[in-house]
């Protein structure tokens, strides 16, 4: 019965030891893509802000 707990134990780890890498891939991921779209969003609307000046020979 001891020898179960322990093997029970040892799988648990090795699970935990491989869901930090892909846990932390997926953070990183999810991180990435929500800086991606908060740049796109701000260079749009940094556009839109001086799109009047460029067509008028200012920019």
């Amino acid at each position: 019965m001891n020898m179960k707990k322990n093997v029970r134990r040892s799988d648990d780890r090795d699970i935990i030891r491989t869901m930090i890498p892909v846990v932390t891939a997926l953070f990183v991921l999810m991180l990435s893509a929500a800086y991606i779209a908060y740049r796109m969003v701000s260079n749009y609307n940094y556009n839109e802000r001086w799109k009047d000046y460029d067509e008028c020979g200012l920019g």
